[in-house]
């Protein structure tokens, strides 16, 4: 007898509201959340929208919330998300209401990114993470030197901003309560990729000093508020609220 799972899953088309519809997926050896996705949207409702690319944890195009903790679809086992221990002091997160008879034990709730427009069903509108990511200039601005090598860095530098690099852009700290509230803060991932490049010691102080004007304006590092929920739900160890700290102490302190 083939296993079972049943999710409660976020609907919504444009313009309507919210819903939550039951769908039950047949197990197979090691199936991802964005495996049990897939089943659905092919077998079950082929309306049924949600990002995906890579499947490997690289693109962060899959970032859903799972029983209300925000992860990567691709990585998540289906049979460890009833298992697996949830950061601490998450803050509270309501997309839509969900029914009353949720049973908590057996089914997994599936539901979109927080503080994100719902385009349709777990689908979101990421144009103003996007824009808070390139007004932070988060890129190399040299001249073209056509002699190897171009730059050279020392592998302590290197390693000092590794994680900083590892970031995907999935989106996922925008768990951050402030971006709940303040539809202007550029948010951590924004944030942490400023600090990233202000931190690389290949940047010229031309370019560091604009991106360190940027992220000081009231609606950037000023207006963290320290929560840390950024670090507690970054699927690849990044750290943001840490990145932002060190911004403050290296960059802002007067």
């Amino acid at each position: 007898m083939v296993e079972k799972q049943k999710f409660l899953v976020y609907r919504k088309n444009p313009g309507e509201t919210p819903r939550y519809e039951r769908y039950t997926v047949p197990l197979k050896p090691g199936m991802s959340v964005l495996e049990a996705l897939f089943y659905i949207q092919d077998h079950l409702d082929s309306s049924f929208a949600f990002r995906y690319a890579c499947r490997g944890a690289i693109c962060g195009s899959c970032g859903i919330t799972i029983d209300k903790f925000p992860q990567l679809a691709c990585r998540t086992q289906v049979t460890a998300v009833k298992s697996t221990k949830k950061p601490l002091k998450l803050p509270e997160l309501t997309f839509g209401e969900v029914p009353n008879d949720w049973n908590q034990e057996t089914e997994i709730l599936i539901e979109p990114l927080p503080n994100m427009e719902p385009i349709k069903d777990l689908v979101v509108e990421m144009e103003p993470f996007w824009k808070f990511y390139e007004e932070v200039k988060p890129y190399f601005v040299r001249e073209y030197i056509d002699v190897q090598p171009e730059s050279l860095q020392s592998f302590e530098d290197a390693r000092s901003i590794e994680h900083l690099v590892y970031c995907i852009l999935c989106g996922i700290c925008w768990t951050c309560p402030v971006n709940a509230t303040n539809s202007n803060y550029l948010g951590p991932t924004a944030l942490a990729k400023a600090y990233r490049f202000m931190a690389d010691t290949r940047v010229d102080d031309s370019h560091r000093s604009v991106i360190a004007g940027r992220v000081s304006k009231e609606d950037g590092v000023p207006a963290c508020e320290k929560h840390f929920v950024c670090n507690r739900v970054c699927p690849k160890g990044v750290k943001p609220g840490t990145a932002i700290q060190n911004t403050r102490k290296e960059y802002l302190t007067p």
